[in-house]
């Protein structure tokens, strides 16, 4: 047996030559997959993703993760407006469209799509294209802003269809769905009255038009929790929709004409807001009559609000445009809850919030920027420190990836 050990040593040292010939072809070289090492095509379930400059981001495992553009001529040039998510997991975001170049070309772009690297969304060639919305199932649907292509669109696997019926819809303002999934669509056709259209199976239904209380506002649209159609309006007001007509919330008129934002109380009580000095305060409609909400200690909502809601434990939250600051409802009196950003300050700016899907309370950060998260003590941290993409940036747009999203 030891006899044989030369011979094994120059038996590999032959294999070792052959192996380096071979690796000198190319010709004969196993090709690398293309998609080996390649950009993620979705984010993780429950993700953070955020937005913000031309940064989008997902926080995973307590560090941000990029997004970043698959070329230098696909990449946004403009700042990040907005971020969503779909059910999948897939990535949309807004740019300004008609102020945006891609770097290296010449057309603009307001929609962009991650699908490894940010591409620009174009139907029928044109690029004008910022109120989308994914369906329930992950579908991407879409309109253009300019009004050049008329109707409503959606993605599939041949390329962009229009959905039957919506050519006469006008310029679409918004997408969305009801709870049991119905299509909605708020458009202003040609006689400028503002309409919302519901597909009921293969028809369209407009909800009102120009013979509506609130034709020509701008609308916010919610629905109850036991799933009743609910406007808030920019000149008239807030109206429900019941038996094909609609009539103002609770059967009494609303006391700010702005209404800007609508939401329930786990109790079930609506409450509005508005963001203009001719509609000031928050209020709630309660025993059939509107009532303002009041707090012992500081005065909160009786000039702009920005945001109001309910934390998953209930408890009123409200971000003040006035103080620039968060405010909560505990036992009957209104406790500042964030407190780096003052009024005082320049280009003061009231933070946006929002809870993350186990709880964590999250905000923008207003003027200071970043997006940071309350802790159990009551503090608050910038989410990931220092290295946070977004450290000091205004704005930041953000939003939680589905936590049963998929992959790939």
């Amino acid at each position: 047996m030891r006899g044989t050990k030369p011979a094994m040593r120059l038996c590999a040292a032959l294999c070792a030559m052959m192996i380096m010939v071979a690796g000198c072809d190319t010709t004969n070289r196993p090709q690398q997959s293309e998609t080996e090492n390649a950009l993620p095509a979705r984010v993780q379930p429950g993700a953070l993703v955020a937005g913000g400059s031309t940064v989008v981001a997902e926080f995973v495992h307590n560090k941000w993760i990029y997004l970043p553009a698959a070329s230098v001529v696909n990449a946004p040039s403009s700042a990040f407006q907005t971020v969503d998510v779909s059910a999948t997991g897939e990535v949309a975001a807004t740019t300004p469209g008609n102020g945006d170049t891609l770097t290296g070309g010449s057309s603009g772009s307001a929609l962009w799509l991650y699908q490894r690297g940010w591409r620009p969304v174009e139907i029928q060639g044109d690029a004008n294209v910022q109120v989308h919305a994914f369906a329930p199932d992950g579908t991407l649907y879409a309109a253009t802003d300019d009004g050049q292509l008329a109707g409503l669109w959606k993605r599939t696997n041949e390329g962009w269809t229009q959905v039957p019926g919506t050519t006469q819809m006008g310029y679409i303002t918004s997408i969305l769905w009801s709870p049991k999934g119905t299509l909605t669509v708020v458009s202003i056709p040609d006689n400028g009255a503002t309409t919302i259209w519901q597909q009921i199976g293969q028809k369209w239904i407009a909800l009102g038009g120009e013979n509506a209380p609130f034709a020509g506002d701008t609308l916010t649209i919610q629905w109850s929790p036991s799933g009743q159609l609910t406007v808030g309006s920019s000149g008239h007001g807030a109206f429900t929709y019941e038996n094909g007509t609609w009539t103002p919330a609770g059967g009494v008129p609303t006391p700010i004409s702005d209404v800007q934002q609508i939401g329930w109380s786990p109790e079930g009580n609506l409450y509005v807001a508005g963001h203009t000095s001719g509609s000031t305060g928050l209020w709630e409609l309660s025993g059939g009559h509107w009532h303002e909400v009041n707090g012992l200690g500081q005065a909160v909502g009786h000039d702009k609000i920005r945001e109001f809601g309910w934390s998953p434990q209930g408890v009123l939250t409200v971000s003040d445009g006035t103080a620039c600051q968060l405010f909560q409802l505990q036992s009957g009196r209104w406790v500042c809850i964030w407190n780096k950003t003052k009024a005082s300050d320049p280009d003061a700016l009231p933070p946006y919030f929002a809870w993350s899907p186990q709880g964590t309370l999250v905000c923008d950060g207003g003027d200071i920027g970043g997006l940071w998260q309350e802790t159990a003590n009551g503090s608050w941290t910038l989410i990931g420190g220092n290295q946070s993409p977004f450290r000091g940036q205004r704005n930041v747009s953000f939003t939680w990836a589905p936590a049963d999203s998929t992959t790939s």
